[in-house]
């Protein structure tokens, strides 16, 4: 049985369309169509496009090398197979049909089994086309639906992240002397720092949520301790370091992004391997919290706190830089010393009005 599809036919001479569409419709249940010239390519409707032209190649108003070349430059007509249907038999007219758009060539006198055979098979082969190319547009409709979802999704979830972030922060607030500037400040800092290190936008984005949750295990660390003015005993600040644990522990959840714990639990820890609790050093110590660390201390360094005046910007570049390679990752100190003017415009946006600040 032979597959379905519509034959287009274009030659000059009736009998010649007559013979060859006699064959096609006993041997064949396909739809035929006749033309007496290269013309009728205009009139073909974007609606209704035949799946195969047999196409003689001297015709006397326009060639059948012409006919190609116009389907072959309409995007509607360009997947449309040509068979040369003609007496030239020269190997140069056959080349010469092929670099013209023709699939096949067929000489006259024709053999009929030879022309059922090669019409059948390039009438498969564009059913085929066009079943994959149907596929493969029911596949990428899919595709963005379930992007669409997936996306849908990925907005919830963060909805969600965001909302139980905000609650984090506003508890850790409720418990510590630190303003909610200082948290937007260190978000605004680490964000900075990570894109001029060369993060990719997502882990950037991530950074400048989650950093803010830096300290949200200070909810478990004691007013008495927490809000002391003046210098902290050894036990006391044996005390508060075990915020960071709090931290991470209160983060340690398959549901949220790791990134979060990760800032918590790290961001005390140094470079060289002397920082709380883990005793981590170098690259061992996760990038969003070495990131974290120098963004916690250039605000605390250059804010007033219960036990410190506000340093001024000179200082607080010097302390930071004597810290390179010791507390901090010396890539991000060099960044940092890079970017201290855009971190000086960040704390600007975020002032403490009982506070004062770090001049120039």
């Amino acid at each position: 049985m032979t597959p379905g599809g519509t034959v287009l036919i274009i030659d000059d001479v009736l009998e010649n369309r007559k013979l060859v569409a006699a064959i096609l419709t006993q041997h064949t249940d396909y739809t035929i169509w006749t033309a007496a010239d290269g013309m009728a390519v205009s009139a073909i409707s974007p609606h209704k496009l035949p799946d195969l032209i047999l196409l003689d190649i001297m015709m006397p108003q326009t060639d059948g090398y012409e006919v190609a070349r116009k389907l072959q430059e309409n995007e509607l007509t360009r997947q449309i197979p040509i068979i040369f249907l003609t007496s030239k038999a020269d190997a140069d007219s056959k080349i010469y049909g092929f670099q013209q758009g023709g699939v096949d060539y067929i000489t006259k006198p024709f053999n009929k089994d030879e022309l059922l055979a090669r019409v059948n098979a390039h009438i498969r082969l564009k059913n085929f086309q066009d079943e994959l190319k149907f596929k493969n547009k029911m596949l990428a409709d899919r595709e963005v639906h379930l992007t669409h979802l997936v996306e849908e999704k990925t907005q919830k979830i963060e909805n969600v992240t965001i909302a139980l972030v905000t609650a984090l922060e506003d508890a850790n607030l409720a418990n510590d002397g630190d303003t909610g500037n200082h948290i937007k400040r260190v978000s605004a800092y680490a964000a900075l720092l990570a894109r001029a290190y060369g993060a990719d936008t997502d882990f950037v984005k991530r950074i400048k949520l989650f950093a803010s949750l830096h300290d949200v295990g200070k909810v478990g660390i004691t007013d008495a301790i927490l809000k002391k003015p003046g210098l902290y005993t050894t036990g006391e600040f044996d005390r508060i370091k075990q915020h960071v644990i709090i931290g991470g522990d209160m983060l340690n959840n398959p549901a949220l992004d790791p990134m979060a714990r990760n800032i918590a639990l790290y961001h005390h820890e140094k470079w060289d391997g002397s920082g709380y609790c883990a005793g981590l050093a170098g690259e061992s110590i996760p990038l969003e919290a070495r990131i974290v660390a120098l963004a916690d201390v250039y605000d605390a360094l250059s804010s007033q706190r219960n036990y410190k005046p506000a340093f001024r910007n000179q200082k607080v570049e010097t302390i930071i830089s004597e810290e390179r390679g010791k507390h901090f990752d010396p890539r991000i100190v060099d960044i940092f010393l890079e970017q201290k003017d855009n971190m000086h415009d960040i704390k600007q946006c975020y002032k403490d009005d009982s506070y004062g600040l770090s001049e120039k």
